[in-house]
């Protein structure tokens, strides 16, 4: 049986390589489809590791904050 994390896993890798196929078109830069990918994994990563982990989850935001916050950043400054 598929589990809520199995799913999030799927989501995740087709994610990142609905990014690298979209860096495939012309029109769309390799490391600007991947990097937008990422950005869209991200929002899965959150979802696995912070909202609904599979163990009791933390009290402090702070932390789920900051996690996200330095993935967007380093996808920013990646792609500069």
């Amino acid at each position: 049986m598929v589990s809520y994390y199995d799913r999030l896993l799927v989501a995740i890798a087709a994610a990142v390589l609905a990014g690298a196929a979209s860096g495939l078109h012309p029109a769309v830069a390799p490391h600007v489809g991947l990097a937008g990918g990422s950005l869209v994994s991200t929002v899965f990563l959150y979802e696995a590791l912070f909202r609904n982990p599979p163990t009791r989850p933390t009290r402090s935001t702070t932390v789920a904050s900051v996690v996200v916050g330095i993935g967007w950043v380093s996808t920013v400054v990646l792609l500069v």
